[in-house]
């Protein structure tokens, strides 16, 4: 088992060792701009001013293997 103290990052997103490898913070700087940009638009679909998503596969669903 790992015994590294870890420290949270800043924002509080992310749980690191002392000092991250730089693959490490551009892989935590990735995540953190994803979540930023679906937080983003999950505000503009909420405020109308963007359409949300249509999705084709709503209805009936037959997920039983004896149909």
């Amino acid at each position: 088992m790992n015994k590294t103290p870890l420290i949270k990052s800043e924002d509080g997103i992310f749980l690191h060792s002392e000092n991250p490898s730089p693959v490490m913070q551009a892989a935590m700087a990735s995540i953190k701009a994803e979540m930023l940009r679906e937080a983003a638009q999950r505000k503009a679909i909420r405020e109308g001013r963007i359409p949300a998503p249509r999705y084709d596969n709503w209805g009936t669903w037959n997920i039983s293997d004896r149909h």
